[in-house]
């Protein structure tokens, strides 16, 4: 089987281990290992690996010796079950963090690493852009504070490594950086998952320019409407013509001086009504 770091599912790792000791262990079975992790249940091994049961912090480490891990891998382990079972992107993203770190990558494996690191951070895109309209000069410190709200310095050094790694941009003979064609283009969950978070910091960073940033310098807006789920489908086939229609007008834009972020967002904020309770059933009224 191969090594608990290349894993991202930690069911699929135990039914591996399950199979590989299987075969080479003549005495394995459920219930040896119930009785190796301090599990009553014999067959709650196979519980977990079929989904029917989840680990708790306790069973975790009852289940570490029991896989015989090192210190290393007992801190990964932990960290995948944890992510596994994450009940939101937030808590999904600190366990996955642990685990990138301590992952051994094989080259086919470190651009998937590099594009979450890419969508980790909000700043990774802007200092893109923003190196590419002005020459700092290689001035980490003046980059950082040239961005709203400005980052660490370390942040940016880490940001620009990052760029070039995945050629985003490319450093040019006196100094200066240009922009590539190339793109991120990954349907991996990790980097899905990274991306998810990536617009959660937007909309935080809108919120905050709807009160710090003056009105002739931004603008935010909204429609609330009721709709159906063919409009819907239309409105999002709208959208997506818009942002191409953006892109060429920025691409003929040859006086950029700042960058921007143009967020589009349609969500829902009712129940659809075929999923309310038939109305007027002894509740509480809206007006007496």
């Amino acid at each position: 089987m191969k090594p608990l770091f290349k894993y991202i599912d930690y069911r699929v790792f135990l039914e591996d281990f399950y199979h590989d000791k299987k075969r080479s262990m003549r005495c394995f079975s459920y219930r040896y290992f119930a009785q190796k992790a301090g599990v009553k249940s014999p067959i709650f091994l196979k519980q977990v690996i079929d989904g029917k049961r989840n680990l708790t912090r306790r069973m975790i480490e009852q289940f570490i010796p029991a896989l015989n891990f090192n210190k290393k891998e007992a801190l990964f382990f932990k960290n995948l079950v944890l992510f596994n079972q994450a009940k939101n992107a937030v808590e999904k993203q600190e366990h996955y963090s642990v685990m990138l770190s301590m992952m051994d990558y094989v080259n086919e494996h470190q651009i998937t690493a590099d594009q979450y690191l890419y969508f980790e951070k909000w700043s990774t895109g802007v200092i893109r852009e923003l190196i590419c309209l002005y020459d700092f000069k290689d001035d980490c410190e003046l980059i950082a504070g040239s961005l709203r709200p400005p980052i660490k310095t370390g942040d940016v050094k880490k940001a620009i490594a990052l760029l070039l790694r995945l050629k985003l941009v490319a450093r040019q003979n006196d100094g200066t950086y240009r922009q590539t064609n190339a793109a991120i283009i990954s349907s991996d969950p990790m980097v899905a998952l990274a991306r998810r978070s990536f617009n959660s910091e937007m909309l935080t960073l809108a919120r905050n320019a709807n009160e710090a940033v003056l009105p002739e310098e931004r603008n935010i807006s909204g429609i609330t409407m009721g709709i159906s789920k063919a409009c819907y489908d239309v409105l999002l086939a709208e959208m997506a013509a818009f942002k191409e229609r953006v892109k060429v007008i920025v691409n003929q834009d040859e006086r950029s001086s700042r960058v921007y972020q143009l967020n589009l967002q349609l969500f829902p904020l009712s129940r659809d009504v075929a999923e309310i309770p038939a109305a007027g059933k002894g509740r509480q009224p809206c007006a007496e």
